[in-house]
């Protein structure tokens, strides 16, 4: 249990400084929207480079994203049947899906790597290489690889538990699966 808090600790840091960067990049993404839109409509002169910095930040923000939304419980998600079975059930069925996601996204991240290594084409309108694009894709699996190994051990702890979670470092106590 004791390795299981410290992970969390870890993770509890790791979300302060993705959340950071994440609104910072968000706001990146606005305000270079606002400079586009000034350019285009109050200057008539429509830069280029604006939309398409905006996307690949956008792919960035989605990537650094995933495993924060994971940890919170908060994808979008049908729970329809799982809010039908207990509490240890539930804890079982959410491990298993972890640890699905992990498998998926550890070969999601090796063809990306892949995808990165073959990729010559340039950017339209910057500097840089698609590479450098594709490079949000094992950021971001090896991010949500790193948190479902938490959201796996936490489960699998609360199954064998009787479905109450273990708690959280800062927490005051587990709980049952929400």
């Amino acid at each position: 249990m004791n390795i299981l808090n410290a992970y969390s600790r870890f993770l509890n840091a790791l979300t302060k400084i993705l959340k950071a960067v994440v609104c910072f990049l968000l706001a990146a993404m606005v305000l270079i929207m606002f400079y586009q839109a000034m350019m285009r409509y109050v200057f008539s002169n429509a830069q280029p480079w604006c939309e398409e910095l905006t996307l690949y930040i956008g792919i960035f923000n989605v990537m650094l994203g995933l495993g924060i939304a994971s940890r919170m419980d908060s994808h979008l998600q049908v729970d329809f049947l799982t809010r039908l079975y207990g509490p240890k059930l539930r804890c079982l069925m959410t491990a298993v899906w972890a640890i699905v996601s992990i498998v998926i996204m550890i070969v999601f991240a090796y063809y990306a790597v892949s995808l990165i290594g073959k990729a010559t084409a340039r950017s339209v309108t910057l500097p840089i290489t698609m590479a450098h694009v594709y490079t949000a894709f094992p950021i971001g699996a090896a991010i949500l690889v790193i948190y479902s190994i938490e959201i796996a051990a936490r489960n699998i702890v609360g199954f064998l538990h009787g479905g109450v979670m273990p708690a959280l470092p800062g927490e005051e106590k587990g709980g049952e699966q929400a």
